[in-house]
């Protein structure tokens, strides 16, 4: 049975350093209460205890101390009874954080808070956008698939560009020729000579004959280019993708992903044979868990890899509304991309109290480990997409 998961505990940090400032920091360890502000709930470098414990930082005190009365218990308070606690950066960067740079855990970096800097501006776990076809790229790939990306819009596109351009700049002229006309009419130009006016009016005809055709060009083409397009597009017969609806009716799924799977494999060496990659929390079915990939090296080179995952229910909004103690089965699958036949189905065991107990506030259960799949056979079967493996959680 896995004990003591590697959790995270994110804090906003204020007081410490230009880069750290109001900067969100994932730490594998709770803080003291006594370092974290209880109203704001930020990691200030400084913190003021009162006299019934309770903990504010510098900027949440100036607001209670106007009224020298705690706002959670009442309690009055004078400031000679404050106590300032000075939390030192020199210790804060000692301690261990994982990367959250993309919104979501690296599993390149788990390291003392002094060496994220330095990870950060090498980190490739954010999504970028292709210039050429303005989608979301991972930045491992992104060069191979600018080089690969054929922007199949851009020629079609251009068929009716320039139909769209005439139009416009018909309009700019029609544009001043009524400004010129209005004049006229207004009697604010020398040349007052009804026949101008009229040579005007004829002018704008044309103008507006030759938008229109200009403009019905320009939509022949765009109805051609979409009719084209949805016909490329139903010629091709989509792959299914990682992600799958739920395999009976009653049971609930979700999708786990873990990013820079490969940077985490290479973090396996002699000296350090276990890494474990951490999910989000998720909840399904109304229960708060995480999912955690195990990396083992047990041999030599990827024969002696393999991974298995755990599951460990967390604290969470819905737990007081769901039926304790849990009593799921659960499955975890690791999806390929292209053929759902081949979907690794890795059942949980879910049993003993401390694991299927309600969770106690702001903790987390104990959890096993499902059966281990070889790195190997991951790999090689073309189960890791863009650098991320797809792992669903059934609960049935």
């Amino acid at each position: 049975m896995a004990q003591n998961p590697a959790a995270v505990w994110e804090y906003t940090l204020t007081g410490f350093n230009d880069f750290l400032e109001q900067r969100r920091i994932a730490f594998t360890e709770p803080m003291p209460a006594s370092r974290v502000c209880g109203i704001c709930g930020r990691l200030p470098s400084t913190t003021m205890v009162l006299p019934c414990g309770d903990v504010f930082c510098e900027l949440c005190l100036e607001e209670v101390c106007g009224k020298a009365k705690c706002p959670f218990d009442e309690r009055v308070f004078s400031e000679r009874q404050l106590v300032r606690l000075r939390f030192e950066l020199s210790h804060l960067e000692q301690r261990r954080v994982v990367c959250i740079l993309a919104g979501r855990q690296c599993a390149a970096f788990d390291g003392q808070l002094s060496e994220l800097r330095d990870h950060m501006r090498h980190c490739r776990s954010m999504d970028v956008k292709c210039a050429k076809c303005n989608r979301p790229v991972v930045r491992d790939v992104a060069l191979d698939h600018y080089k690969q990306c054929i922007d199949g819009n851009a020629w079609r596109v251009s068929v009716y560009d320039l139909p769209v351009q005439r139009a416009v700049e018909e309009i700019r002229v029609m544009k001043k020729d009524l400004e010129s006309l209005r004049e006229q009419a207004l009697g604010e130009l020398d040349d007052n000579d009804p026949d101008d006016l009229v040579n005007t009016a004829n002018v704008l005809i044309e103008r507006v004959a030759s938008l229109g055709h200009s403009l019905s060009m320009a939509q022949e083409n765009a109805s051609a280019f979409h009719r084209e397009t949805a016909s490329l597009d139903s010629s091709k017969s989509p792959a299914p993708g990682p992600y799958r609806s739920a395999s009976k009716p009653g049971a609930f799924i979700t999708t786990c992903e873990f990013n820079s799977v490969y940077a985490a494999r290479n973090l396996l060496t002699q000296a350090k044979k276990e890494h474990k990659a951490v999910s989000e929390p998720h909840i399904l079915s109304g229960y708060t868990f995480c999912l955690d990939a195990n990396f083992l090296l047990s041999g030599e080179g990827n024969d002696g890899v393999s991974v298995s995952f755990s599951m460990y229910l967390k604290s969470g909004d819905w737990d007081d509304y769901v039926e304790w103690p849990f009593s799921k089965k659960v499955t975890v699958i690791i999806a390929h991309p292209r053929d759902v036949t081949k979907d690794v189905r890795l059942p949980l065991r879910v049993d003993g109290s401390d694991v299927v107990r309600k969770p106690r506030p702001n903790n987390y259960n104990s959890g096993h480990k499902t059966g281990k799949k070889s790195w190997e056979d991951i790999e090689l079967g073309g189960y890791i997409i863009k650098n991320t493996l797809y792992v669903h959680v059934e609960f049935e």
